[in-house]
């Protein structure tokens, strides 16, 4: 009976872990794995062997659901809601270049990526190129043909990727370090916007929490500075977004499209009008979502919040018919 218990609990471990199975599909694998090696081992009844694991795994589990209880009790619980912050560090300071001083906006991020590897690295931009380009989309004026949206994003894309040399200098010395193979590099770059908090950029004036939808209010409840307002379009350039780290859906997709397009990635940008969103698109060899586009298949990435990984959607948002390709780099 104990060498079934132990056996159940150690397949349990093994089945939950490594394949993410749920907790009662990998219990009753383990327990057949175990009744079918127990009965190997030693022979007997299999009726009986069932009966005696279970037995075992349910004392185990009964003993270990008591002392959980008893530590909650004595220990104090905190709720630390890490989806939203007031405030993001930004510092405004000076760097060196060509034997200049040059001012910056620079903020120090500290992040892990979808499978935990931890990372480091300075997101900085120039004053001066922060100014430069501050309020550029105010003068865009769409051509003619359609495709709004497409066009925008490919505007702000050459306009101010050559302004964030600093921040792709930043992505290349940590991949210098690290030995990054092509996925693990793009999971890099996307888990660092990823993890920059969510913000609403609206083109009208921000106005407190009860005047929105549900969805928005429940939000701007939790983080009232989680908005910025009078910006045209309601999407910020990539340049002021590393000033400001105020950024939106279709904001992050924009800097992560600039920057692995610089880095000769075949990436896209799908828009949805059904989910009111806009995600990443990445053509490289990974399972999960995806969009095929001009016989090209694209895997679909979240961008809005951590921990998303590529090739999967929140369950309100993964029905791929309403999903456009509205740009690709290649």
């Amino acid at each position: 009976m104990i060498v079934s218990g132990i056996f159940t609990l150690i397949g349990y471990a093994v089945i939950k872990n490594v394949f993410g199975f749920h907790s009662f599909i990998s219990l009753v694998l383990a327990l057949g794995i175990s009744v079918f090696f127990t009965l190997k081992i030693f022979g007997g009844q299999p009726k009986r062997t069932i009966i005696q694991g279970i037995v075992v795994i349910v004392s185990i589990f009964s003993v270990f659901t008591i002392f959980s209880y008893l530590f909650s009790i004595i220990t104090p619980y905190t709720n630390e809601d890490v989806s939203f912050v007031k405030e993001e560090s930004v510092s405004r300071t000076t760097l060196i270049e060509d034997r200049d001083t040059v001012t910056v906006y620079r903020s120090n991020r500290v992040w892990k990526d979808n499978y935990g590897n931890n990372y480091a690295g300075d997101l900085t931009v120039r004053e001066q190129d922060f100014y430069n380009l501050k309020g550029h989309i105010n003068s865009y004026r769409p051509p003619g043909g359609g495709n709004f949206w497409g066009n925008l994003y490919d505007y702000i894309d050459r306009k101010d990727t050559p302004s964030l040399d600093l921040v792709i200098k930043t992505f290349e010395s940590i991949n210098a370090e690290k030995k990054l193979n092509q996925m693990e590099f793009a999971e890099m770059v996307v888990s660092c916007i990823q993890d920059i908090p969510y913000s609403f950029v609206f083109q009208e004036e921000c106005m407190p929490a009860q005047h929105y939808e549900e969805s928005i209010r429940q939000i701007l409840e939790k983080c009232p500075d989680c908005c910025i307002g009078n910006i045209m379009y309601g999407i910020q350039n990539p340049v002021s977004f590393i000033q400001n780290l105020k950024g939106d859906c279709d904001t992050r997709t924009v800097i992560i499209y600039a920057i692995l397009k610089h880095f000769n990635y075949d990436v896209a940008i799908l828009n949805s009008d059904f989910y009111k969103h806009s995600i990443l698109g990445i053509n490289l060899p990974a399972s999960g979502l995806n969009k095929v586009y001009n016989g090209k298949k694209y895997i679909l990435w979240e961008t809005t919040a951590k921990y998303f990984e590529a090739g999967y959607l929140s369950p309100g948002f993964n029905d791929v018919t309403y999903w456009n390709v509205v740009l690709t780099s290649k």
